[in-house]
Order: structure tokens, then sequence, then C-alpha cells
């Protein structure tokens, strides 16, 4: 407890506004939110250190690794494998509820699963890809996320897995499609629900683990992109929605927008998209476009709109349509743009950017009635965005360019400055 807390309840007592019993509660309150701050300290550093010892056995091996007969070179392989299990044993055997050793054991055990396959794969000479062996490190370290109830495992879990998908679909040619990292994802989303969703528990882990796995289907969703790529993006725009949605559930609508990562993601991922889409280069692919159905694009398309239609049509139950994020809409409206780009790709292009300017509307009206400077702001930019993004494809003059951007920053100047007046007029 810091001691300006102190000296001012001091004061309050002195100047009577409170009694003592209250003083000696407030004390009691923070004295214990300092320790539970001090548990979460020693959880990060446990983690970390663990990391640290594995990489410092790792580079203390590679310097005397050519010297080094085989029986030794398989032993110390094992032997970081050997130790991280016996701690997991002992952890288990005696039921321990101690976070930081779980954390750091899981994250220690994580990084010895990949030298042992390393190692044994080194000496043995077995080939393989990169993305051959991360699919097999992240499958092994599975057991080690529920047994161990490791976050952290966890967290490099679901990284591992978009690594192994980037690596096949991204980076690596020729290129495949990674199936295995649907059924890697799926397997990891009960130790979410029970860790995180089940009680309401909130916590750092609970908001790494949102981000990653909203990052990471973000990722990893566009893999799916082949022969007709211009499909993808209605599959983006249900996901994204789906994300909005999903954000406004009691379980994840935390009160604070950052916290939120569904909502950040699900409507910079809609904004950014249709900004993007507001060029002409993607509606000139549209209309070229044949045989659409036959593609794999196709399929998840539908799959990515019925996700997104079932949870806006289960969030729309006992809401008004102006209680809903507009940007739960957004993969539908985009569905009418698409099928009007297969025709009139301009007439698209045009109404592109009417949604957008809509989409901004709303943000800032939003914003002014949830006396929320951030969302307010956001909106704004959206429109500046817009029209720099407008500033590159229009036959404008500068005048009128110039005009505009005066325009947008009378209009934050003085947007701020009316929600300024109005929170001092109701303080």
């Amino acid at each position: 407890m810091s001691k300006q807390i102190l000296k001012e309840l001091s004061d309050l007592v002195n100047a009577q506004v409170i009694t003592d019993e209250t003083a000696e509660k407030i004390k009691s309150y923070y004295s214990g939110q300092v320790s539970h701050s001090t548990n979460r300290l020693f959880i990060v550093f446990g983690i970390l250190g663990a990391l640290l010892v594995g990489m410092g056995i790792v580079l203390i091996i590679a310097h005397n690794w050519d010297i080094l007969p085989k029986v030794v070179k398989l032993a110390t392989g094992l032997l970081p494998l050997l130790i991280g299990q016996t701690i997991a044993g002992v952890l288990i055997f005696k039921k321990s509820d101690n976070r930081t050793f779980r954390e750091a054991t899981g994250a220690f055990l994580f990084a010895a699963v990949a030298i042992s396959i390393s190692i044994v794969s080194q000496v043995y000479n077995i080939e393989g890809s990169l993305g051959n062996f991360l699919l097999v490190w992240t499958s092994l370290t599975l057991p080690i996320v529920y047994v161990l109830r490791s976050s952290m495992a966890s967290l490099l879990y679901i990284s591992g897995i978009t690594w192994y998908a980037c690596e096949v679909s991204y980076f690596s040619y020729p290129h495949g499609h990674a199936w295995w990292y649907w059924l890697l994802l799926i397997l990891i989303l009960p130790f979410y629900y029970l860790e995180f969703l089940k009680d309401g528990n909130k916590n750092n882990f609970f908001y790494f683990h949102s981000w990653l796995l909203a990052l990471s289907l973000t990722v990893c969703l566009g893999v799916f992109a082949d022969n007709h790529g211009e499909l993808i993006m209605i599959a983006y725009m249900g996901l994204f929605s789906a994300f909005v949605i999903v954000s406004e559930l009691p379980t994840f609508n935390t009160g604070r927008v950052i916290s939120n990562a569904f909502l950040v993601i699900g409507s910079l991922g809609v904004i950014i998209s249709l900004l993007i889409l507001s060029f002409d280069f993607y509606w000139s692919e549209v209309i070229d476009s044949k045989n659409l159905t036959e593609g794999i694009e196709f399929a998840v398309s539908i799959i990515t709109t019925l996700i997104a239609s079932v949870l806006l049509f289960i969030h729309l139950r006992g809401k008004s349509l102006t209680e809903i994020n507009s940007k739960s809409f957004a993969f539908i409206v985009f569905i009418a743009l698409f099928s009007i780009g297969l025709s009139a790709p301009t007439m698209a292009q045009l109404l592109t950017n009417v949604v957008i300017l809509v989409f901004a509307v709303n943000t800032i009206r939003n914003g002014a009635q949830r006396n929320h400077l951030g969302i307010l702001n956001y909106g704004l930019l959206i429109i500046t965005a817009l029209i720099l993004c407008r500033f590159f494809d229009t036959d404008f003059s500068f005048v009128v360019r110039g005009l505009l951007f005066i325009s947008v920053g009378i209009g934050f100047f003085a947007t701020n400055f009316y929600m300024v007046r109005r929170r001092k007029r109701q303080a």
C-alpha cells in the first residue's frame, strides 16, 4: 500500500470524513491487492526463469556439440524432458495449486519437448520439414496444457499451431492447406472454456488467450485462399462480424475496449477490409470470376456466414437493432455488395465507400451516447482514413482535398471540445 494512500486515510480520519473502522477496511483491501499483484509478478518471473534456463542449456550444449559422443547427445536431449516430467509428477502427486510452479513447469516442458525432438532427429539423421516438426511438437505438448492446467503452455501451444499453419500454407513451397491446424485449435478450446469461461474467471491469462485466439484465427483463415481468392473476403467478413457479436456477450464485454480482443480485432478487421475494398482492383477481379462454387473458398465462406448468422440471431433475441454494434451486420452488407459487384463493379465500389461512411457516423454517434472519447475519435479516424484512400484514386483538385482535411480537423476539435465540456457540466 502506498504512503500517499496512508497519508490520505489519516487526513480523512482526522477530518472526520471517514471512521477508523472504515480506514482499516480500506487498508485491508489494498493490502490484499498488493499481495495479488505480487503473486502475478512472481508467476511472470517464474515463467521467464524457466525459459531462460532452457535457452541457457541449449546454448551450452551447442557450443560443445561436435565433440560429444552419440550417447551423451541423446542423454543431453532427453535430460531436460526427464527433469520437467519429474517436477510435473511431483506437482500432480502432491496436488499442488501453486500457480507459479505449474506455469514455469509447463513452459519448461514445452521447450524440453522441442529440444528432445530436435536432438533425436539430428543424431539419427531423421529428415523432415519445419512444418512437420511444428506439427509433432505442438501435438506432443497438448497434454501438458491439460495435465498441469498451464495457461502459459496453452499460449505457447496456440502460437505453435499458428506458426505451423503459416509455415505450411504461406512460407513453404509448394503451398498446402494446414488442415491439422483446425483440429489442434479445436482441441485447445475446451481448456479455454473450462479455465476461463465456465466460472467467469477474468485474469491476465484470459485476456492473453482471447487476443491470441482472435489473432490466430484472423491470420490462419487466409490459408484457404486458392483459386478464388476474392471469395475469401466473404469468409473474413463473416469472421470479423462474429468477433464483434461475441465481444458483446457478458463474458467478453469487460467494459474496457483494449481488454476486449474480439471487439478490437473484429471492428478493425471490418473497417480495414472495407477500406481495401474501396479501391477498384478487387472489384475488377470479382467481375471476371467464374465457377465460384467449385473452390474451397466457397465452402469456407458458407461456414463463416452461417456461424455469424446463428450468433446474430441469438444476439438479436431480446434486443433492439439500435442496441447492437452496427458492424455485427457487416457480413450481410458485404454479401449484398459482392452480389452487386458481379455485374456492376463500379456501383459496388461506390456503395462500399457509403458503407464505410455509415459505419463511421454510427461509431461517432455511439461514442457520443456513451460519452467515450476513444470510440468517438475512432469514428473520426475512419472518416480520415476514407478521405486518405480517396486522396490517391480520385481526380479532385488539391484545393478540394485540402478543404476535406480541414473539415475533418475541425470535426476532431469540435467534437472533442463538446465532449469535454459535457463531461465538465455533468461533473
